[in-house]
Parts: C-alpha cells; structure tokens; sequence
C-alpha cells in the first residue's frame, strides 16, 4: 500500500530589512482590510504585520489625520463678539 505524505515547509524564518518592513507596512495602511491582503501576498503572518506598524509607529503613517489622540485646547471667546469679550474681561 502506497501513501502520499505531503512536506508542508513551515516555521520558515525570513530576515527582512527595515525597508522591506516599512513597504509592507505603508502598503497595508490604506484601508480597513489591507492588513490582511498585504500580509497573505508577503506571506507573512497578520499579527506579525501588525508588529511591524507598531514598531514603526508614527513614521508610518501616510495621513496624519487618521490619526486620533488628543490636543490641548483652550475655549477662547469670539474676538468678533465685543460685548461678550468685554462682559467676561469686566467679570475676571
């Protein structure tokens, strides 16, 4: 009786450089399920990608206004608006 027995290579370690790293990851921030995509066509593992964006966190990023977080701020009156800017100027 003959069997087929299948050699599945796996557990392969690959070095990547910091800029294959790095065009990976600008290649799987555009959208919401490019993470996945972009890690099967590297084939690379998702959670590693992952990794990958956290490590190079800020400088990875394309558009800054994706990025939530927060700023200091502070409610200043409408200079426009004299009599409200007089009326709290004669209250402090």
């Amino acid at each position: 009786m003959l069997r087929l027995i299948e050699v599945v290579e796996t557990g392969r370690h690959r070095q990547s450089t910091d800029d294959e790293k790095l065009k990976i990851v600008l290649e799987s921030l555009p959208a919401p399920r490019a993470v996945s995509s972009t890690a099967r066509r590297y084939g690379i593992s998702r959670s590693l990608l992952l990794t990958w964006q956290r490590s190079f966190g800020p400088r990875a990023s394309c558009d800054d206004e994706l990025r939530a977080g927060f700023v200091p701020a502070m409610v200043m009156p409408d200079p426009g608006n004299k009599q409200l800017w007089r009326r709290q100027r004669a209250e402090a």
